[in-house]
């Protein structure tokens, strides 16, 4: 009898394991709200999805739940990264759908969301964490969703690890906007955080639990014009040099 109790154990342990083992690897679970870039790529020691170029689409996705509905309004915070110090020089601009955005002058110094109603009450918890790149100028794009546009919902960060393309089909709702940050000091660039907010009584903006940990995105740096030329001309050398010996 125990001997039977023993192979009843040893086989439901070896079922499990083999479930383990053949079973797909879970696809990662989807954030209610994310950015995704066209051709970007994932960079996990800032857990941001970076540019390929200076000029993109940038995304912004909606997986809808109780705290975020398509009737909401969202925004979209462009911030410059390495920070700046309040009174930062003239360091450029960057166009954001159309508009352009002379930094640091058109810009707001300190931490979004709502700064101008933010800074009367101080930061606290509720507001959009600093992860490293706030205190520093940024620009606030507010926007609604489109229930016509729609894809097929996915982790924005595993299409980059994965390198798939955005998936077609309906489900997750998506908002795109062209960026051009090839105006911009080459030494900057420029980070993106996607979230919503609720005023709640007596003033106080909390988007804890409207912005659940979406994935963040940012452009390329831009190489210097010396630098691209310094390149350029070591090609172009290397292949005088093949001609030459050949």
């Amino acid at each position: 009898m125990k001997f039977l109790r023993l192979k009843t154990v040893v086989v439901s342990l070896l079922l499990i394991t083999g479930l383990f083992i053949f079973s797909p690897a879970p696809s990662l679970a989807i954030p209610t709200l994310q950015l995704d870039i066209a051709g970007g790529s994932y960079d996990f020691s800032t857990d941001t999805i970076v540019s390929s170029g200076n000029t993109f689409t940038l995304y912004a996705y909606l997986n809808p739940n109780f705290c975020n509905t398509l009737s909401d309004t969202y925004y979209i915070s462009a911030a410059i990264a390495p920070k700046v110090d309040k009174g930062g020089a003239d360091i450029g601009s960057f166009n954001f759908n159309g508009t352009t955005v002379n930094a640091t002058s058109d810009m707001t110094y300190g931490v979004p969301p709502l700064e101008n109603i933010a800074k009367l009450q101080g930061w606290d918890s509720g507001d959009l964490p600093k992860h490293g790149i706030f205190p520093t100028y940024f620009s606030e794009f507010e926007f609604q969703f489109s229930s016509s546009n729609q894809v097929k919902p996915y982790n924005t960060m595993e299409r980059s690890i994965f390198d798939k393309d955005i998936p077609a089909g309906t489900g997750m709702y998506y908002a795109a906007f062209t960026i051009d940050t090839s105006l911009l000091d080459p030494n900057y660039v420029i980070h993106f955080d996607l979230y919503n907010t609720i005023l709640k009584k007596g003033g106080d903006i909390d988007v804890s639990q409207f912005a659940p940990f979406s994935h963040d995105a940012q452009s390329a740096a831009v190489p210097e014009p010396s630098t691209v030329l310094l390149l350029g001309s070591g090609l172009l050398g290397l292949w005088a040099t093949r001609r030459f010996l050949i």
